[in-house]
């Protein structure tokens, strides 16, 4: 199948770069203005240095938790504000008898319904690109089925089905690039749901 070609608008307006951080126990809150969404460019639930959230006694500054960033923006992304608690419950314990932290770098953009909303049925494929001078930024993804009406198939009444890396595979493929091609496959995002004709769905944007 040849490639299905789009041309994205620009999208205009300011973004800014927020770090946050909330201790063991706590619960972090993250918000962005009115017409606005989170974008996650971080996380890590741990201990990076021996300053925040200081605790007596000795402190592994090398503790990492390897599911944070997908945690965070599983609950947060594309969100106007959410709420997510630092808890070994929610992320492990990467590091036993440490202080932890939950720090989260993220960007407040303009909401996703002001990107572009693609789709491509299982099987098919994507070419993404933008005008001369700007990149591609990706807001959302899924590859599964969230809607009978799209790509119709066998097991379209199963519309509960979400590959949970979905936006990860996108933005490594496409997020910064002036082009990108997507396969709409399992072999790019896992089977989230055997037996379902699936597609997947993309909003993306442009920014100089």
């Amino acid at each position: 199948m040849l490639p299905v070609l789009f041309s994205f608008g620009v999208l205009l307006g300011c973004t800014y770069a927020i770090t946050d951080r909330a201790c063991e126990g706590g619960t972090l809150y993250l918000s962005c203005p009115r017409g606005q969404s989170i974008n996650v460019t971080y996380a890590n639930y741990g201990r990076t240095n021996p300053f925040s959230c200081s605790s007596g006694g000795p402190q592994s500054t090398n503790c990492y938790s390897p599911y944070a960033l997908q945690t965070v923006r599983r609950t947060c992304q594309d969100q106007n504000q959410c709420s997510i608690s630092a808890s070994d419950s929610l992320f492990g314990d990467p590091c036993p008898q440490t202080y932890k932290y939950l720090e989260v770098d993220y960007e407040c953009e303009r909401s996703p319904g002001q990107g572009n909303r693609f789709y491509t049925c299982e099987g098919g494929s994507l070419y993404i690109y933008c005008p001369a001078g700007s990149y591609l930024v990706v807001f959302s993804a899924n590859y599964g089925r969230l809607s009978s009406d799209v790509c119709p198939g066998p097991g379209s009444n199963n519309i509960n089905c979400e590959s949970p890396g979905s936006v990860d595979v996108v933005r490594n493929y496409c997020e910064g690039l002036t082009n990108c091609q997507l396969e709409a496959s399992n072999a790019m995002f896992g089977d989230p749901c055997p037996g379902t004709y699936k597609y997947l769905e993309v909003n993306i944007g442009c920014r100089y």
